[in-house]
């Protein structure tokens, strides 16, 4: 995203280097054919047959003609030379404030996942603590699971669908994973299932 803003930014800028450079080139040019023009009007004095005189006549039309083109294409020039130069500073800020935003987002992630990575250390740790006074069969049937279903053994029950593999659970086994006497299993993904809400007092 920051990238994008600042490609955005420098093509913009881009855009006004290269348009202030055909600007000062038309300029140029206006000078040149105003060159011409003074150079047609003092050869008029000096020519001596109506043909001379009509030649550069047609001439100096011609040349009027050219300049008239380049003032339509400077007036092009200024007015987007104009646009930019009103935008670019606006844009900027635009950017900038995005650019802060996006820091900011990024800092609250990093934050978040510093914290998830502390609890899941601490998870880690607990984990440790309490295996050893688990049933070691069990313990190993949870390990073959856990490997099996991407770390993901076991799952809540949501209005009796597995949040698993999202199949509906069947009253019989609703009742089990109530009671919570027993390790129940999904018929659907065969994952540990428990049961989330609250129980009823």
């Amino acid at each position: 995203k920051i990238s994008e803003l600042d490609e955005n930014l420098l093509s913009k800028q881009e855009e006004s280097k290269e348009i202030k450079k055909k600007r000062r080139a038309e300029e140029r040019r206006i000078d040149e054919v105003d060159l011409r023009l003074a150079k047609h009007e003092d050869e008029k004095y000096k020519v001596k047959s109506k043909d001379e005189f009509a030649a550069l006549d047609k001439e100096v039309s011609h040349v009027e003609s050219e300049k008239e083109e380049i003032e339509d294409l400077l007036l092009e020039l200024m007015e987007k030379e104009e646009e930019l130069t009103q935008f670019l500073p606006s844009f900027k800020v635009k950017a900038e404030a995005e650019k802060n935003e996006l820091d900011r987002e990024k800092k609250v992630l990093i934050s978040g996942l510093k914290e998830l990575t502390s609890k899941g250390e601490k998870f880690q740790e607990e984990r440790e603590k309490l295996i050893p006074r688990l049933n070691p069969v069990l313990l190993e049937q949870y390990e073959k699971l856990r490997q099996l279903k991407n770390e993901l053994a076991v799952v809540p029950i949501k209005d009796d669908i597995c949040e698993g593999c999202n199949v509906k659970v069947p009253p019989s086994l609703i009742g089990r994973i109530k009671r919570g006497k027993e390790i129940v299993y999904c018929e659907n993904c065969n994952r540990i299932l428990y049961n989330a809400s609250p129980r009823k007092v």
